[in-house]
């Protein structure tokens, strides 16, 4: 697996999701809310390393957050098979 940086995710994505129509305006503030999310999860990632979270609290983060992805991911999914 190649290790991709959150600009090559955007594009995946973008091209996964864009709406028919879209103006630049909002493909820009769907970048933001994008990167947001990254840097959310990021700081999230950083806050694991620290001494006061149990390796048992940073695997159920972990865990619950892959699950919250699956589920985005999955209904985003099938939302774009139906238009397809």
């Amino acid at each position: 697996m190649t290790l991709r940086s959150i600009e090559a995710e955007w594009n995946f994505f973008w091209g996964m999701v864009k709406p028919r129509g879209c103006s630049e305006t909002q493909k820009e503030e769907m970048k933001k809310a994008f990167f947001a999310g990254a840097w959310a999860l990021f700081n999230s990632m950083k806050e694991i390393g620290e001494p006061h979270i149990t390796e048992e609290v940073a695997e159920k983060y972990l865990n619950a957050r892959e699950e919250e992805c699956i589920k985005f991911k999955d209904n985003l999914m099938k939302k774009h098979a139906e238009r397809n």
